[in-house]
């Protein structure tokens, strides 16, 4: 089948894909430029984008200069082209900063979830920009449009549904993770599809999230009914991912068996590699830290068995002994580095 275009509010691509927002710096500008000069949705992830020093002082000021900043690199990188958007997690403290920041810097769109995204209309203002909340359930998603549309009168522009076998931080419970056919995407979408008839949101895009990696998985979620697709995993060894190359090995040498749910300091499930930290944890040793940023509504440095804000950092650097490496549950698609082009190359013709 030829792949559609994806189309939301005033944007369109030429493939159905959007690029996860993978926060401590694997979607930054150079990945999102990418997607977007392929013919996707490139998303900057806002998270731990800021300089490590800095941060410790100047927190806030130091994300949102260095969101704009990003912002405006990949911009350039893609020759001034649409579909450059921002993903923002509720869970931030500095949540409110960062979507007006990613505002004013010009984003196209901006993706929120790892909670409900429901006062996001509000610091958007009337900017045109596509709002994209990321939800679990079909309940969560009415809440979010009951909400929007009570308070504020906007709508999602598009919404993307997380499964249960995706990677990172999970809107489900460890009981409902272990047993993923009780809501599965097709379940899930079945869901979406009575709250988008019961308020009136036809033609809203609605986009799977959860083991893609090739385009014969693309063309299965466009069967079941949705209109694209998210990646995230896959997308981590590409060349134009930011993260130290020793990191990016770790993925390729990991096999299923090698994954595990965690306990995240946001809150909620994580799906992680076991590696060092990860085992170090799961034998209930905490790993001392100071908490210099506050980066997280929910964290509680007294009680977290960890710092997710370092792990994640450590990630970035290829310090594979104390990094923490979020996954999808298709891990072993992950099995050399690449160009972003040489996937999307794939999704052409028939």
């Amino acid at each position: 089948m030829k792949l559609p275009s994806l189309k939301i509010r005033g944007l369109e691509a030429k493939y159905p894909v959007i690029q996860a927002g993978m926060g401590c710096r694997i979607g930054m500008s150079g990945l999102a430029s990418a997607v977007v000069n392929c013919g996707g949705f490139g998303t900057i992830a806002s998270v731990g984008i800021g300089d490590l020093e800095r941060g410790k002082t100047d927190f806030v000021d130091e994300c949102n200069t260095n969101l704009a900043l990003e912002l405006k690199k990949a911009r350039e990188l893609c020759g001034g082209k649409k579909n450059l958007g921002v993903n923002v997690m509720v869970a931030l403290s500095n949540y409110e900063e960062l979507v007006r920041t990613a505002v004013s810097a010009g984003a196209d769109y901006i993706i929120s979830g790892a909670g409900l995204p429901l006062p996001l209309p509000e610091y958007v203002g009337d900017a045109d920009i596509a709002l994209i909340p990321v939800i679990s359930s079909g309940r969560a998603f009415e809440v979010v449009v009951k909400t929007w549309l009570r308070k504020y009168n906007r709508k999602p522009d598009a919404v993307i549904i997380e499964g249960p076998r995706c990677g990172g931080h999970l809107g489900f419970t460890m009981e409902m993770i272990e047993h993923p056919e009780t809501c599965s995407l097709d379940m899930l979408l079945k869901e979406i599809k009575d709250v988008i008839a019961r308020y009136g949101l036809e033609g809203l895009p609605v986009l799977a999230a959860g083991e893609v990696c090739c385009r014969e998985d693309i063309e299965n979620f466009l069967k079941m009914g949705f209109d694209g697709v998210q990646i995230g995993t896959y997308f981590i060894t590409t060349e134009e991912a930011w993260i130290d190359d020793r990191s990016k090995q770790v993925f390729i040498d990991a096999k299923s068996e090698d994954i595990v749910v965690i306990k995240s300091p946001v809150g909620l499930p994580v799906r992680v590699l076991k590696t060092p930290l990860v085992q170090r944890v799961l034998s209930g040793n905490r790993q001392p830290f100071k908490c210099p940023y506050r980066c997280l509504r929910s964290c509680n440095p007294a009680k977290s068995l960890f710092c997710i804000a370092q792990a994640l950092i450590a990630t970035w650097r290829g310090d594979v002994e104390n990094g923490l490496y979020m996954v999808g549950c298709k891990v072993e698609a992950c099995r050399k580095i690449f160009p972003v082009k040489e996937f999307f190359d794939t999704l052409d013709g028939e």
